[in-house]
């Protein structure tokens, strides 16, 4: 039997556990309350105007906390970008899984667009976005985004190829289809201050949808890619 003295041990040792569990599960706490105030203040402020000062104030920690964390400003930076892209991934798959399973077809097609739309001109893409202009003159800022980039990219690749199941085997066309979609609709997100921007918008997404089904309609011998369509004009 266990004497008095080892039963003790093992709840000072179980206790420590405790403890030690604890001090993680709060330093964890503390970490992502530090990138969701950097966020926000990348929202409200923008990326130049933040300082780990700001960030510190808007996340309630003290400074010794903000440098336990993150001894730089690149070093939180960093992680806040690391962060910022997996919340827009959350964002993104929250969407496109939201999608009515009911819908076939083109239609589809369609509320994946509407989808799209509503991530690309969310609080979070916007700051993105903001980030990336920024990056022309950081250099280290852009090597940053380009990391996270790569992961971000192919994270949407692979949703969009459970979304679009139909098309898996279109090869090329597949990817100029996703390509024509990204450029052309963050291209229309970054047009904040254009005239009647709603109406503008849902005719450019119709136009778009369209041009989706003509790219896989083609013939299945012909390239997307590189080429006219060769259908002539009705007379």
């Amino acid at each position: 039997m266990s004497s008095k003295k080892e039963i003790a041990a093992k709840s000072v040792k179980s206790k420590d556990r405790e403890d030690i569990s604890w001090q993680a599960q709060k330093s964890a706490m503390t970490r992502d309350r530090i990138l969701d105030a950097a966020i926000n203040c990348f929202i409200a402020l923008g990326y130049t105007n933040v300082t780990t000062a700001k960030v510190a104030s808007s996340a309630g920690v003290s400074r010794g906390a903000m440098l336990h964390h993150f001894p730089s400003k690149t070093e939180l930076i960093q992680a806040a970008v690391e962060y910022l892209h997996d919340k827009l991934l959350e964002d993104y798959t929250a969407r496109v899984t939201s999608i009515p399973p009911a819908l076939k077809g083109s239609q589809r097609r369609r509320a994946g667009l509407d989808a799209y739309w509503d991530h690309l001109t969310g609080d979070l893409f916007v700051v993105y976005q903001e980030l990336c202009v920024a990056s022309r003159t950081d250099p280290e800022l852009k090597s940053i985004l380009e990391n996270s980039q790569q992961l971000f990219e192919q994270h949407v690749r692979e949703s969009n190829t459970n979304l679009f199941d139909e098309w898996q085997d279109r090869g090329d066309r597949f990817l100029l289809a996703m390509d024509v979609t990204k450029f052309m609709m963050e291209g229309m997100a970054g047009g904040q201050l254009m005239t009647n921007r709603d109406e503008r918008v849902t005719r450019l997404l119709s136009y778009l949808a369209d041009r989706l089904e003509e790219i896989f309609d083609e013939g299945e011998g012909s390239s997307a890619i590189g080429r006219h369509s060769t259908r002539k004009a009705p007379r």
